[in-house]
């Protein structure tokens, strides 16, 4: 790929593909298509990379400093592990719920510019979940009236909120999708900001009343329903029983359905490890293994960055004639600047552990690189991930995610024993390679994704490095020098990838 291809891919815009003037037409017909300020697609990525990693690290603030303050008012930990329970069966049956109707609708949305088009795809997937909701609802009553879950006694009732809050949230994602789809960021932005903000008024709020843990649920479904409404509010020209069509909700549910194990898959890459560590060492080295990750999770910034308003951008221009160019492109800068931005680290990993963490952690310091790419390559493998979706087939991407998934678990069982945390950071990282790998080859087989030799041989050179991380960390150089050789190599087209202009076609 030349500068100048790169270049041409960048700069068209995301406009309807079948008005698109090609070179050959008159220069009259370019003008006239351009008349309105074309975005290069590049701005328009970067935008929303920056923008929604902005918006993140908002989110992220409020938790972080009203914890302190939390912490010191509810001083039983017993209440925490209480609402942790809660928690953890809301991010269960909420996927469940939503049944892949976010992503789906996400895809139909941009297949049509028709406004009654995209009503009938909004409207039938919230009709999918509002149906769903009803159903955990219904369960969860049941549950509640024959004291069937995982409360007794005093806080049995937390399984009636918890069948509601999943309801509220899984409908809050369908009513809230036509802001994002429209790609409204200071809209999403300061809606995300409200709802921690509620959260955490009704939990000190409650808390002060001597109801900590009332004022963590509460808190938590009062949030979920003011969100509800705002997006309600916002959204609900695109909403109506009326337009609800069972040819769009079995469309929806093709798409959707086989997406809906990914959660169960992404839980065994962030879970399964700690615990067969506890399992197999016991708890220390789960602890150990805690701290190293929470250290390498800063990509998951990265990558949440990349997630806002990567569907936007990616369906957006899916119509594009060089759309495989343009995804290929993506996908092939992001994987060479998530190397650099590692290998840059790595010299300052053993530095940033002795400054962060007290001298029995530092050992942790090896599974840094793993944990620390992990996210990166999730964020690669939902690129790849994409254009299965845009081809309707998302069955071959729960497959190829199961993949990652189970060799994990093998690989868990293998090293563990023989490598410690070590062991279980190498499964992951490994699980992730064959996760990407597998749905990259996959896309590929379809010709929904281009690479070059040169991207060939720089990925699977760094790829070794990265394994080979435990027994080359006292050769540094290594890695700087391979760091050098991919900035020579991709100069232009980082640089054409970071810094295009905005610029009107004449």
């Amino acid at each position: 790929m030349t500068s100048s291809q790169a270049d041409v891919g960048w700069t068209q815009a995301p406009s309807n593909p079948i008005t698109r003037p090609t070179a050959s037409c008159s220069k009259n017909t370019a003008k006239k298509w351009a008349s309105n300020k074309t975005v290069s697609r590049a701005r328009l990525f970067l935008e929303n990379f920056f923008i929604y990693g902005v918006g993140n690290v908002l989110t992220k603030a409020v938790p972080f400093l009203m914890l302190p303050v939390l912490t010191r008012m509810i001083t039983d930990p017993a209440v925490f592990g209480v609402y942790d329970i809660y928690t953890i069966v809301i991010r269960f049956g909420e996927p469940l719920v939503i049944l892949g109707s976010y992503d789906a609708m996400f895809r139909l949305f941009f297949d049509d510019k028709d406004p009654l088009f995209r009503k009938q795809v909004c409207s039938s997937s919230l009709a999918i979940v509002t149906t769903t909701s009803f159903a955990a609802l219904a369960l969860t009553a049941f549950f509640w009236v024959f004291g069937l879950s995982f409360w007794d006694g005093s806080y049995r009732w937390m399984i009636a909120t918890a069948g509601i809050v999943i309801a509220v949230h899984a409908m809050r994602s369908v009513v809230a999708a036509p802001t994002r789809m429209q790609n409204k960021r200071a809209t999403i932005i300061l809606l995300s900001l409200l709802g921690p903000l509620i959260y955490y008024a009704f939990a000190l709020l409650l808390a002060r009343e001597g109801k900590p843990l009332e004022g963590l649920v509460f808190g938590n479904l009062v949030s979920g329903l003011v969100l509800l409404l705002g997006y309600g509010l916002l959204n609900h020209s695109f909403f109506s029983h009326g337009h609800v069509k069972s040819e769009q909700v079995r469309v929806l549910l093709k798409i959707g359905v086989p997406l809906a194990p990914t959660f169960l898959i992404y839980w065994i890459f962030t879970s399964c490890d700690r615990f067969m560590i506890g399992h197999m060492m016991g708890m220390e080295a789960v602890g150990l293994y805690g701290v190293g990750a929470r250290l390498s999770s800063i990509s998951q910034g990265i990558y949440m960055a990349f997630a806002g308003g990567w569907q936007y951008f990616a369906f957006s221009t899916m119509k594009d004639k060089d759309h495989t160019h343009l995804m290929s492109q993506v996908f092939e800068i992001l994987a060479i600047l998530s190397f650099l931005s590692l290998f840059i680290l790595l010299p300052w990993v053993d530095w940033i552990f002795k400054i962060m963490v007290a001298e029995p952690y530092r050992s942790a310091s090896t599974i840094f690189p793993y944990l620390f790419f992990a996210p990166l390559l999730l964020m690669l493998s939902q690129i790849a991930g994409t254009q299965l979706q845009v081809e309707k087939k998302t069955y071959l991407s729960t497959i190829s995610r199961l993949v990652g998934a189970v060799t994990n678990i093998i690989l868990n069982a293998l090293f563990i024993p023989r490598w410690g945390i070590l062991g279980a950071a190498l499964a992951t990282i490994i699980g992730y390679f064959a996760m990407t790998l597998s749905i990259t080859w996959v896309v590929l087989k379809m010709n929904r994704l281009m690479f070059n030799m040169k991207f060939a041989i720089i990925t699977l050179s760094g790829s070794l490095l990265l394994l080979l991380y435990p027994l080359l960390r006292t050769t540094i150089i290594f890695y700087i020098f391979f760091s050098a050789i991919m900035l020579l190599s991709y100069k232009s087209e980082i640089f054409l990838f970071i810094l295009t202009k905005t610029r009107r076609i004449t």
